[in-house]
């Protein structure tokens, strides 16, 4: 009988011994990423529309993978959005002032 209790303790000991599985992390898309570089390029450099437009449009793009379950990088996607926005915001703000200048009296003066 000993033997019988010794082996069922040994049985119970190494069940509780076993990790549960990892679930499967969720994949990176490269779209958050891109929509990121492009969206501090159009900052840094101010590439406006050239880098901006794509920057949001690629981040949106992110966004919904990752809504789809097919990405984690969310972050990077929304500040790729938030940057390009901005930089399209730097841009209109340059055009206003340059139109205003001009309307003002010239480059002259």
């Amino acid at each position: 009988m000993t033997t019988e209790a010794t082996s069922e303790t040994t049985t119970e000991a190494t069940t509780d011994l076993v990790m549960p599985a990892r679930s499967a992390p969720l994949p990176r898309n490269n779209l958050g990423a891109w929509s990121l570089v492009l969206g501090i390029a159009s900052v840094v450099l101010l590439l406006g529309v050239i880098t901006g437009i794509p920057a949001i449009i690629i981040g949106n793009q992110g966004r919904r993978a990752v809504r789809a379950g097919e990405a984690d990088n969310e972050g990077m996607a929304m500040t790729g959005v938030v940057l390009g926005w901005i930089s399209l915001a730097i841009l209109a703000a340059v055009i206003v002032l340059v139109i205003a200048r001009f309307l003002a009296g010239g480059p002259d003066s």
